[in-house]
């Protein structure tokens, strides 16, 4: 078995992040001035870290993930800058004011699921992964892809329903 070069990355980056922990928030904190965003922004950073796209292992991890940690804390002075301070006072008010979640957690939980979904395809019979595909993104009507095929519209109908569970049951397994 191979050695991924992504979990080797991701292991250094985030060993040097805790290991120099009080360093690092030191760092953010002299930038964002307030303790509570200083840890948000060491947060946001491992998530990075966690996310991070396979390559090789920086030569220093110390000053690549100090660089992490500053470019994340400008990140939060520059969204706080623009950011309309208002008050909600439930989940609803937030909604209908459209406002989504934008933080590194909620987009790592969103590349996971994705990857659940996308990995439950993978391993779908290639006809039965292109008839969903053709139906559920292209739009191809089930009758369509029966004639092409030459199969009845039940067994296509049955097809697309086992992908879909398949899909739901590689994102339930995941989550």
């Amino acid at each position: 078995m191979t050695d991924h070069p992504r979990p080797r990355v991701c292991e250094a980056l985030i060993e040097e992040l805790v290991t120099h922990r009080r360093l690092h928030l030191c760092a953010a904190l002299k930038l964002v001035g307030s303790l509570d965003a200083a840890e948000d922004v060491i947060q946001n950073t491992a998530l990075k870290c966690l996310s991070f796209k396979p390559g090789s292992l920086p030569d220093r991890a110390r000053p690549y993930v100090a660089r992490m940690v500053r470019n994340a804390a400008i990140d939060y002075l520059r969204k706080s800058r623009r950011e309309i301070a208002t008050d909600f006072e439930d989940e609803g008010q937030l909604a209908a004011a459209g406002v989504t979640p934008l933080c590194g957690q909620a987009s790592l939980e969103g590349k996971q699921a994705l990857h659940a979904v996308v990995q439950s395809l993978a391993g779908s019979p290639p006809r039965n992964r292109d008839v969903f595909l053709r139906h559920r993104l292209d739009g191809v009507p089930q009758k369509d892809i029966a004639e092409e095929l030459q199969v009845s519209r039940a067994l296509v109908n049955v097809i697309v329903r086992d992908v879909q569970q398949r899909c739901a049951d590689g994102l339930k397994a995941a989550g």
